[in-house]
C-alpha cells in the first residue's frame, strides 16, 4: 500500500495564498488604524501594497529554501 504524504508548507499553493493574504490584511489593518489615529487617508493603501509585497517575499524566501534543502 502506497502511503501518499501531505505536501509541506513550503509547496503548499494554499500556504502561498495565506502567507499573502495574511500579510495584506495585517499591514492593512495597521494602515487602516494609523488612518484613523492620525486622521489621514493614505496609510491603508500603503499597508496593502506593503503587506503583499512582505507576504509574495516570505513565499519566494520559502520556495528558495526548499531549492536549496
Amino acid at each position: 500500500m502506497t502511503e501518499t504524504r501531505p505536501p509541506s508548507r513550503s509547496t503548499d499553493p494554499w500556504a502561498a495564498f495565506g502567507r499573502v493574504t495574511g500579510g495584506v490584511l495585517v499591514y492593512g489593518a495597521i494602515g487602516f488604524g494609523l488612518d484613523r489615529w492620525w486622521g489621514t487617508s493614505f496609510l491603508v493603501a500603503i499597508g496593502v501594497i506593503l503587506g503583499a509585497m512582505l507576504g509574495t517575499y516570505t513565499v519566494f524566501r520559502s520556495q528558495q529554501q526548499q531549492m536549496n534543502a
